[in-house]
């Protein structure tokens, strides 16, 4: 093989990634709300070990799947310990409840987070928008919209509110809840939502305040009327 004929390492690893993010969207690579082990996925894949890992690294990084030593590979971000100390609220609150705090709430974490974010929180951010947007199924949408909404909590950089932001996501996160989400949001719909969510990652890149807020509160309040809520 000529070196014009060999195929680019780049190339190879970008379409493990992509082959990979698919498996994991539809299902086909989860067991028990674990993903399946490197040798496993590397075999279904037709590809090595290493390249496999690295994707699980890519992934890792984006935020779409967390690995815990001992315990094994799960999709979205690892729960924290403040979160699982929230999690019992899920049944002393409501929705209405919920999406009341949240338009309380992550406004004001926009608002600061376009005064405090670093070039690379944005870059995160606008990825994660962009994730979201593409998504092809409810679960897939699931998972990038929260790891978009955590990383701009992150991104403000205060502790007291990112521990607020944590608690409002333990509640949202537990099954039943998850439950009353399914099946409210169509591929237009998620496409929607996505473009919302690129619409506050510009205006935190141009470090608007007052636009990122807006944007925020309007996103939510789609969110809202998606699901038979007030948006105010």
């Amino acid at each position: 093989m000529t070196r014009a004929e060999t195929p680019s390492v780049d190339t190879d690893a970008a379409a493990t990634l992509s082959r990979l993010r698919a498996a994991l969207a539809d299902g086909s690579f989860v067991r028990d709300g674990r993903v399946l082990p490197e040798r496993e996925i590397a075999e279904a894949l037709g590809v090595g070990r290493r390249a496999v890992r690295r994707a699980l690294g890519a992934l890792e990084a984006e935020g779409a799947l967390w690995r815990r030593q001992g315990q094994g590979t799960f999709l979205s971000a690892p729960p924290t310990p403040m979160a699982r100390r929230f999690a019992g609220l899920a049944s002393l609150t409501s929705p209405a409840e919920i999406m009341e705090v949240r338009l309380e709430i992550e406004p004001v974490l926009a608002r600061h987070a376009a005064l405090r974010a670093a070039p690379v929180d944005v870059a995160a951010i606008r990825k994660l928008a962009e994730r979201s947007r593409a998504a092809e199924s409810d679960g897939d949408y699931e998972r990038w919209d929260a790891a978009f909404h955590r990383r701009i909590a992150e991104a403000m950089r205060n502790g007291l509110f990112l521990a607020v932001f944590e608690a409002i996501e333990a509640v949202r996160d537990d099954p039943a809840w998850r439950r009353l989400r399914e099946g409210t949001r169509s591929p237009a719909r998620r496409e929607a939502l996505g473009a919302e969510h690129l619409d506050i990652v510009e205006a935190i890149a141009a470090r608007d305040p007052d636009r990122a807020e807006r944007a925020m509160r309007a996103h939510l309040g789609a969110v809202a009327q998606s699901l038979g809520l007030p948006a105010a």
